[in-house]
């Protein structure tokens, strides 16, 4: 960045120790990376890097980061209340940058990814279309992370789930988008729950580009099924959907690499699993305000695998 033209404002954490986070990683490789950003973990902070800290939801221009600032003060609050965001601490950005070239500051969150993407993107269906898209890559074994990932998620208590429920509902609340198509835009830690990370935009409501304000117990009717794997043939979330052909190896994966191929029995543990989880999730549903009748609508369009 232009060092002299810097943007900062540092809310929750004080600029001398920001500046030092920010030095330790611009000699680190990044831990993790999205399509616009790198993460730096050091200790309990994490160091994002971006392109396009002046937009919001990728088209929304805030040029001045008034919504973003507003965005980093409602996060806070939620997380005084105890919803389970990972509140941003500050962040710093080159002014004369088109979008914002610049860092942003937050806690880490605590545990593990819910699923990490790195690895069952090699499964989902979007990746065999378009596999020069996949940025994302790991040496893991996909095969064996899905069917032991997924045996770990369908073990968590219900709390967790019926917390992780209410927890989008608050957040929802607040206008607060929620990216459901990254498995890793959660975590799970045994003694807190689950997480929520990269909320950094409204809905298109709050910047008047919507009428209607969204009902969010019909979003998390939908959305609440994240630790659920989608099957193919699901309208909606399609492009995340576990391809069975693949994962049986009785089609080449377009990107290829050796995996374990998945029989039968592994398949119904898998299938097994997964409905263990969706039963989890609707409960948490129902304990949450949501309706059977939501949940029905849900389903016209949402196919999870293993769930008939």
């Amino acid at each position: 960045m232009k060092e002299s033209n810097i943007g900062e404002n540092y809310f929750y954490i004080e600029p001398e120790k920001a500046r030092m986070l920010l030095e330790q990683s611009n000699k680190m490789l990044p831990d993790r990376r999205g399509i616009d950003r790198r993460a730096y973990l050091i200790d309990e902070y994490a160091v994002l890097s971006t392109s396009r800290l002046k937009l919001r939801n990728v088209t929304v221009p805030d040029p001045d980061l008034t919504y973003f600032d507003e965005l980093v003060r409602t996060l806070k609050k939620l997380r005084e209340r105890g919803v389970l965001v990972v509140p941003i601490l500050g962040y710093c950005y080159d002014r004369d940058s088109r979008d914002g070239d610049g860092y942003i500051l937050q806690e880490r969150a605590k545990g593990k990814e819910l699923y990490d993407d790195a690895i069952l993107v090699k499964y989902y269906a979007w990746a065999q279309k378009d596999p020069e898209k996949v940025y994302l890559s790991s040496d893991a074994d996909a095969g064996a992370y899905l069917i032991s990932r997924t045996e770990y998620i369908s073990k968590i208590p219900q709390r967790h789930f019926d917390k992780f429920i209410a927890d989008i509902i608050a957040i929802c609340d607040e206008d607060i988008l929620i990216d459901f198509l990254g498995k890793s835009n959660f975590f799970y830690d045994e003694t807190i729950g689950f997480q929520f990370i990269d909320l950094d935009s409204h809905t298109d409501y709050k910047y008047g580009r919507s009428k209607k304000k969204y009902d969010s117990r019909l979003i998390c009717a939908y959305d609440g099924f994240a630790p659920c794997h989608i099957a193919a043939g699901s309208e909606v979330y399609a492009q995340i959907a576990l391809d069975e052909r693949v994962m049986r190896g009785t089609t080449k994966m377009t990107q290829g690499d050796k995996i374990t191929k998945l029989d039968d029995d592994a398949l119904q543990k898998l299938a097994e699993d997964n409905r263990v989880i969706y039963e989890k999730c609707r409960a948490a549903m129902l304990a949450n305000g949501i309706t059977k009748e939501q949940i029905a609508e849900v389903f016209r369009k949402l196919k999870l695998f293993g769930v008939s």
